[in-house]
C-alpha cells in the first residue's frame, strides 16, 4: 500500500476517519472470509500509517512504575477486539455507546499535542456497494451521550459515504458510523490495542503479579485491580448517568438549561447556527443604516493583504475561492467599532450587545460573566476578495478550546450576523469554516492560497436574519463575494471571558493611578 499522504493523516485526524477505495475488487470482497478481511496487508498498513508508532507509558494507566523495567515505551498494537460481524440493522449508530466503551476504545484527547494517540479502530468493508452514515469528528466528543442517527442528520452533523465492493472505510473506534439502508453488505472489524485488555500482559494483571492482592480486602482489592468494566468498585453496574455526573450534561432541570444538542453540536463541530434570531423590521434597521450617507462616508476598504495574494501577484496559483474577481484587486470594506457610532445609526447593532438567545448560548460557552469585546461591519460588494483560513492552534489563536467541570469553555467566540441571504448557488461568498478544527492536533496540510479548496471547508450558508456562532480556534475564512444582486453585510461581534482585575476597572472611573495617585 502506498504512504499516507499528509492531507489524508490530516483528514483522518480531524474527521476520525477516512476511505480506503478499492482495496479489494467486488468479486474478491463479495467472497472474502471475516479472517481475510481482517487481516488484510493493505487495511493493517494503513492502521500502522494511521495509528501506529510508539507512546511513552506514563501517559498509560498500564504503566506499573517498577523501577529497572524496560517500560519507558510502547509500541502500539492492535489486535482483532471480537469477532467480526454483519451490519444488519440501518439507522442505527454501530457504536457501543457506554461510556465506559467510549473511554476504552477512544481517542485520547489528553496526550500530547503533536501525536495522535488512538486506542481503537472500526473498519468497515463493502462486501457490496453500501452506504455509511458518518458523523466527523465525532471520536473526539465531550458531550454523551449524543442524538440518534435521524436526529444527528437532521442537525446537519453527519455525512453520508458510498462505498463500492471492495472499499473499506477505516475509523476511530468512537466516530459514530451506521450502515444507511438495510441489506447487511457491510461487514464489522473493530481493532483495540494490546494494552487496553483488562487483566492483559500490562500492570496489576500480569502473571505473577496478582498474589498479593489476595491479601486484600475485597473493597481494596476493587480500588487497585479495578472492577470489571461497567462496574463501580461497589461491584454495582455503573449507569452512563453515574459515570458523566456531577456536570453540564447531568439531568438538568433549571429553565435556562442549555439544550444537550446544542452543546454536542457545539463541542463536535465548534460552531452553531441560529436562524431567525433578527426579525424583518431589525433587518430593515440595520440595512437601512449600511444605505445611509453616514454608513457610506464610514465605509474603509481593507487593503489585499499579502495573505491573500502571497507570492502570487497576478492570483496565478491562488484558489479563485478567495481571489477577487479577474483584472480587479476589489477587496471588502469595513465599518468598524459599529457600537460607537452616534445614535441613529447605530440603534440596530446596539441591540446585538444583549440579544436573549445568542447570550443564553454564551453563558455556558464561555462562562456567566462573558463581555462583549468588539463588533465591526463588512460590505463586501460583486467581486470583492475574501480571506484565507485562519484561526485554529497554529494560525494565530491558540488552542483555547477545553472541557472542564463537564461544560465548554472557549477563550474567544465570533458571532456573526447576517444581513443578507447567503447562498453558495448565486455565487455568495461569506463565511466558511472547517467543522471540528477547533480540536485539531495537526496544521493545515496545504498553503493558506490554496487550503479553502480542500473538501472539509464548509461554506455557511443562511437567510437573512441568522446568527452564526463558532470559537476563535475553529478555522475559518472568508469565501469572495460574486453576486451582482446585492452586498454581502456581514456584522462581527466577539464575547470572550472578563478578566479585567475589578479593582483597575474602579481606579479608572474614579480616575486613579495605578500607583494610588489622581490623574490630574
Amino acid at each position: 500500500m502506498a504512504l499516507m499522504t499528509e492531507e489524508q493523516r490530516w483528514a483522518f485526524e480531524l474527521d476520525g476517519y477516512i476511505l480506503l477505495p478499492g482495496l479489494l475488487g467486488a468479486p474478491a470482497a463479495a467472497h472474502a472470509t471475516p479472517a481475510a478481511l481482517a487481516e488484510h496487508p493493505d487495511l493493517l498498513a494503513a492502521i500502522d500509517q494511521l495509528a501506529g508508532g510508539e507512546l511513552p507509558l506514563w501517559y498509560r494507566a498500564a504503566y506499573d512504575g517498577t523501577e529497572g523495567k524496560e517500560q519507558e515505551f510502547h509500541t502500539t498494537k492492535f489486535e482483532l477486539d471480537r469477532p467480526s460481524r454483519r451490519l444488519t440493522e440501518e439507522g442505527q449508530w454501530a457504536n457501543d455507546l457506554t461510556v465506559d466503551e467510549q473511554r476504552r476504545l477512544g481517542y485520547d484527547t489528553t496526550s500530547r499535542p503533536d501525536q495522535v494517540c488512538v486506542w481503537g479502530l472500526r473498519a468497515l468493508w463493502a462486501v457490496g456497494d453500501s452506504c455509511v452514515v458518518v458523523c466527523p469528528a465525532s471520536h473526539k466528543a465531550n458531550v454523551q451521550p449524543p442524538p440518534s442517527m435521524a436526529r444527528a442528520e437532521e442537525l446537519g452533523a453527519t455525512e453520508r459515504v458510498q462505498l463500492r465492493a471492495g472499499d473499506c472505510l477505516l475509523a476511530v473506534a468512537t466516530t459514530l458510523v451506521g450502515a444507511a439502508a438495510p441489506g447487511g453488505s457491510l461487514q464489522e472489524c473493530i481493532f483495540c490495542d494490546d494494552s487496553r485488555y483488562p487483566g492483559g500482559a500490562f500492570g496489576h494483571g500480569a502473571p505473577g503479579v496478582d498474589s498479593w492482592l489476595d491479601e486484600l480486602t475485597p473493597a481494596r482489592r476493587a480500588l487497585v485491580a479495578g472492577p470489571p468494566r461497567g462496574l463501580g468498585h461497589d461491584g454495582q453496574p455503573l449507569s452512563n448517568e453515574q459515570q458523566l455526573a456531577p456536570s453540564l450534561l447531568g439531568v438538568n432541570t433549571r429553565p435556562d438549561a442549555p439544550d444537550h444538542e446544542e452543546v454536542w453540536f457545539w463541542d463536535l463541530r465548534g460552531y452553531l447556527a441560529l436562524p431567525g434570531v433578527m426579525d424583518r423590521q431589525w433587518l430593515a434597521q440595520c440595512n437601512a443604516a449600511l444605505d445611509s450617507p453616514f454608513a457610506e462616508a464610514s465605509r474603509r476598504p481593507v487593503g489585499l493583504s499579502s495573505s491573500i495574494v502571497g507570492e502570487y501577484p497576478e492570483y496565478e496559483g491562488c484558489s479563485q475561492l478567495i481571489a477577487p474577481a479577474p483584472g480587479t484587486r476589489c477587496n471588502e470594506e469595513r465599518v468598524s467599532q459599529t457600537w460607537t457610532h452616534p445614535s441613529p445609526f447605530s440603534d440596530g447593532f446596539r441591540r446585538m450587545i444583549d440579544n436573549p438567545l445568542v447570550n443564553a448560548r454564551l453563558k455556558w460557552m464561555i462562562d456567566p460573566g462573558f463581555v462583549m469585546t468588539t463588533c465591526y461591519t463588512i460590505v463586501s460588494r460583486d467581486g470583492a476578495a475574501g480571506q484565507p483560513l485562519h484561526g485554529g492552534w497554529f494560525y494565530g489563536a491558540g488552542h483555547n478550546y477545553h472541557f472542564r467541570d463537564g461544560q465548554p469553555r472557549t477563550e474567544q467566540v465570533n458571532i456573526g450576523w447576517l444581513l443578507q441571504d447567503v447562498e453558495t448557488a448565486t455565487g455568495d461568498g461569506g463565511l466558511m469554516l472547517i467543522p471540528g478544527s477547533h480540536k485539531a492536533r495537526l496544521p493545515l496540510p496545504r498553503p493558506k492560497q490554496t487550503s479553502c479548496d480542500m473538501p472539509q471547508v464548509k461554506h455557511m450558508q443562511g437567510a437573512a436574519g441568522t446568527v452564526i456562532m463558532y470559537t476563535g480556534s475553529t478555522t475559518h475564512g472568508v469565501r469572495s463575494w460574486r453576486n451582482p444582486n446585492r452586498e454581502r453585510r456581514f456584522v462581527n461581534t466577539k464575547a470572550g471571558p472578563n478578566i479585567r482585575r475589578p479593582e483597575r476597572e474602579a481606579a479608572a472611573r474614579l480616575g486613579v493611578s495605578e500607583g494610588g495617585g489622581v490623574r490630574g
